[in-house]
């Protein structure tokens, strides 16, 4: 595991900590700053290229493709490793 998926992994969970009204779903992350929330994962259209998504059990999606006009095209695993 990378040092960037801890981080956002304990970036959701302490929003989630936080925020427990909300539960299940996905933090939405941003810059490193969380945006949102939503109850589940849903088409990226809506979402910058870039953003992430943490779900409750620290499985992190990346929305991808698109522009920041159109929203990005889908929703991958992110493979942090790799960035």
């Amino acid at each position: 595991m990378t040092d960037l998926s801890e981080t956002l992994r304990a970036t959701a969970r302490k929003w989630r900590n936080a925020n427990q009204h909300h539960r299940g779903g996905v933090v939405l992350i941003w810059q490193g700053k969380v945006y949102g929330w939503k109850d589940s994962l849903r088409d990226a259209s809506s979402e910058s290229p870039g953003a992430l998504a943490i779900d409750e059990t620290g499985h992190i999606f990346i929305a991808e493709g698109g522009d920041e006009h159109n929203g990005a095209k889908c929703w991958v695993a992110a493979d942090l490793e790799k960035r």
